[in-house]
């Protein structure tokens, strides 16, 4: 890993040199911000993309003439952020969606991905192709992709990136190039991950049975076909896709990693839901959510319950329960099911507890559950109202988001992207700006208007990874849209504050997700929950960030790991990364 010098030097090379080609710039829709609005945010991000070299546009098939309308195409695609070559900078995949061929335009068809090493200073390049990404094992075609989730399957200290799409999903093996890089290859067929997926959306790793393996749980979504295309319409005239409520649910995926180098499907007998009415996943997230050392699983389902699965199993058996409605964080606070899709878990209260955030359709409120739990007893409310998210309205359509501490004050900000499911919207646009808050003391204030003109300017947005892209403190936002090219959004904020990461490593690799970190100094306690998962289709930055505000006074920090042992460190500077590593 480069030194923070060698970092710098890096990034000043670049910033004289440039990227090289740059990307198609698009004309911006910049808003007219009152100067009161725009002066009332601490919040700045600038948009990047057009010298960043990133030109990959994910591609949803809805060019096909006569068009098909078909449900497949309003779900777009995500964005992976994680350090494949382990030189210290985060580098992007996005999956590529797909089309339609053959003679009746009805073959559903894929798109390769896209892979972007991080050059530094917001510069990539394309390394797809070198690194054995643009193809799949024996010759196969590319599916049509959704989602991108990343974890050290196999234990070897190295980043494996698993893709999901129509018909499949693809396991993809990070292996040294014999040129001292790095590249991937297809091992989904040797993981048995190569059948029995209908249509898979979102997917979350994390270690279900305390055997140090990562688990793998994925999402699956509606029984849609050509042959099950209704024809729908919203104003009475305008042909449109159809809602999710037209079709029946697919039942979700649950497989055990044998620490073989392959996954057995255990959805049957981990006592998952069946098909039918149940299902219609979109958005999953894995964390130690009733703080009883074992990870447990939080799914999004659109227009149906939500599922809220608790972790039962011992090691080496995974058994979960799902406690979604009697744990009250399945419905809205009106008992009503709702459309919905990103995810994360945090604590914006500070309170010690992992709150379920949930993003919803329009003409709904998004959901902050409130954590009200016991060891191994899950419970919840339904606070947005009382936290102040409500007053955003309910004319978005929600899809990934996250918890960040932008202006490193010490509390978590929101951040959504937004983005219209259908083709013809009747009470609002397809495009949508993205929704920023900003948490006062666990009181959250829209602070959109003046955080930035890419905030503002409509995008049809779908994924969303989070993470520190330049290794400067300040986090920045990786925006997946559909049949758009994504936006690098520059987190530009001015920083007066002070603030601390974290990576976790485990003894021999083993998964971190369930970990619980807490920081203790000038500003407070703050706490962080490992997680697989959340936003939506995407992998954020797996390192934990903390603002600390004004204080520049080391700070002490706790790890209690998913084994119950806990490790305490004293004396950690902070404006630094630092590896937090479990005693052997």
């Amino acid at each position: 890993m480069k030194t923070n010098r060698h970092l710098l030097l890096s990034y000043f090379i670049l910033f004289i040199t440039g990227c090289g080609t740059k990307a198609p710039e698009q004309a911006p829709v910049v808003p007219v911000v009152p100067a009161e609005v725009a002066s009332a945010s601490p919040f700045r991000f600038d948009d990047v993309t057009g010298a960043s070299g990133i030109v990959h546009q994910y591609r949803n098939g809805e060019e096909t003439q006569p068009p098909h309308l078909s449900i497949l195409e309003s779900l777009g695609g995500g964005a992976a952020l994680f350090d494949f070559d382990g030189d210290g900078l985060l580098d992007i995949y996005f999956p590529g969606g797909g089309h339609y061929t053959g003679p009746d335009q009805k073959t559903i068809s894929g798109h390769p991905g896209a892979l972007y090493r991080n050059k530094g200073n917001f510069c990539f390049d394309d390394v797809t192709a070198s690194c054995g990404l643009n193809s799949l094992a024996e010759g196969r075609p590319w599916f049509y992709s959704h989602a991108a989730t990343v974890a050290d399957v196999d234990r070897d200290g190295w980043p494996d990136l698993l893709v999901t799409g129509w018909g499949r999903i693809a396991l993809f093996r990070n292996i040294e190039n014999g040129k001292g890089g790095r590249a991937f290859i297809d091992i989904s067929k040797i993981a048995g991950l190569d059948k029995g997926i209908t249509w898979a959306t979102s997917a979350a790793f994390a270690d279900l049975d305390a055997d140090g393996w990562p688990d793998l749980y994925v999402c699956q979504y509606v029984d849609w076909s050509f042959s099950k295309n209704p024809s729908c319409d919203y104003d009475g005239k305008t042909p449109d896709v159809c809602p999710p409520k037209k079709f029946l649910g697919l039942p979700h995926k649950l497989y055990r990693n044998n620490g073989k180098g392959g996954f057995e499907d255990i959805s049957d007998i981990a006592s998952l839901k069946p098909a039918g009415d149940q299902g219609k996943g979109l958005g999953v997230i894995v964390a130690d959510i009733d703080m009883d050392g074992k990870p447990d699983i939080y799914v999004a389902n659109d227009t149906v319950d939500n599922y809220l699965y608790a972790n039962r199993s011992v090691k080496g058996t995974i058994k979960v329960e799902e406690v979604g409605v009697i744990a009250g964080a399945a419905r809205d606070g009106n008992g009503a099911t709702n459309g919905s899709m990103g995810l994360d878990i945090a604590d914006p209260m500070r309170r010690g507890q992992p709150d379920i955030w949930v993003t919803n359709y329009e003409n709904e409120l998004h959901a902050l559950y409130r954590n009200l739990s016991k060891p191994g007893k899950p419970l919840f409310t339904f606070f947005t109202p009382a936290s102040g998210i409500a007053a955003i309205g309910q004319k978005f359509v929600g899809w990934g988001t996250a918890f960040l501490d932008l202006d490193r004050d010490g509390w978590e900000d929101l951040v959504i992207t937004n983005g219209h499911a259908i083709r013809y919207p009747t009470t609002t646009t397809r495009r949508q700006r993205m929704v920023v808050m900003r948490n006062q003391k666990g009181r959250f204030n829209d602070a959109s208007a003046g955080s930035g003109a890419c905030i503002m300017e409509p995008y049809l947005g779908r994924g969303m990874a989070s993470g520190d892209l330049d290794n400067d403190g300040a986090l920045d936002l990786v925006i997946a849209g559909t049949n758009e090219v994504p936006r690098i959004l520059r987190n530009s904020s001015p920083q007066t504050n002070h603030w601390i990461g974290f990576q976790l490593s485990r003894k021999d690799h083993a998964d971190v997700v369930g970990t619980r970190v807490t920081i203790d100094g000038d500003a407070g306690k703050q706490y962080r929950f490992a997680k697989g998962g959340g936003s939506y289709a995407s992998n954020p930055d797996r390192r934990m960030h903390f603002g600390l505000g004004a204080s520049k006074v080391p700070v002490t920090v706790t790890a209690t790991w998913p084994d119950g042992s806990t490790q305490t460190w004293t004396g950690l500077q902070p404006n630094q990364y630092h590896v937090l590593k479990q005693a052997p």
